[in-house]
């Protein structure tokens, strides 16, 4: 019977015995701050935003092209590290004049544009021009023929030497030769 008091005084607590120091609740405190301190610096040397300066683009004539632009573009600024330029009109790029990280000055030309499907398109202009010219031309002594017989039918139908038909037919002529572009009789 001895033995069971002695295991009931296994299970009393020892008060004079000092209770284990939480140390992990230090080394948080710790990497908290740290955290902190480092969030707070990173606020105050954050890149702030760039500002950006803008142009009004003023047109300049080159006075060969009679105040017309043949070959036209565009662009606008972005940051001031990388620009996007795009042009009117589709073409081949012929010639880039600068380089990526260049700094480029007002007015200087970056890059020229392949004018071959642009000329083309000139010489066709021209030559319908020229074609219509020569259909002018073909068509305005036809025309002072017309108004010529015209007026000597309106004298003829006057007499009733001939019918109003004839003159009509004459008239309607007339004015169909007027409209495709004669009108200068």
């Amino acid at each position: 019977m001895d033995s069971k008091p002695s295991s009931l005084d296994a299970l009393r607590i020892d008060r004079q015995q000092a209770p284990p120091r939480r140390r992990g609740l230090g080394w948080i405190l710790l990497v908290l701050l740290v955290a902190i301190g480092a969030g707070i610096w990173w606020w105050l040397k954050r890149p702030t935003e760039i500002t950006v300066q803008t142009a009004v683009v003023q047109m300049r004539n080159s006075g060969s092209a009679g105040g017309k632009t043949l070959l036209n573009a565009s662009g606008y600024v972005t940051t001031r590290l990388e620009a996007t330029v795009s042009s009117k009109i589709t073409g081949k790029v012929a010639e880039i004049l600068i380089e990526e990280g260049m700094k480029v000055e007002k007015d200087q030309i970056l890059a020229k544009l392949d004018a071959s499907n642009v000329m083309a398109g000139l010489r066709l202009a021209e030559a319908e021009l020229a074609s219509i010219r020569t259909y002018l031309a073909e068509t305005e002594p036809m025309l002072k023929f017309a108004k010529t017989e015209l007026d000597r039918l309106t004298e003829l139908v006057a007499t009733k030497a001939i019918s109003k038909s004839d003159r009509d037919k004459v008239e309607a002529e007339f004015e169909t030769l007027k409209r495709q572009g004669g009108s200068r009789v």
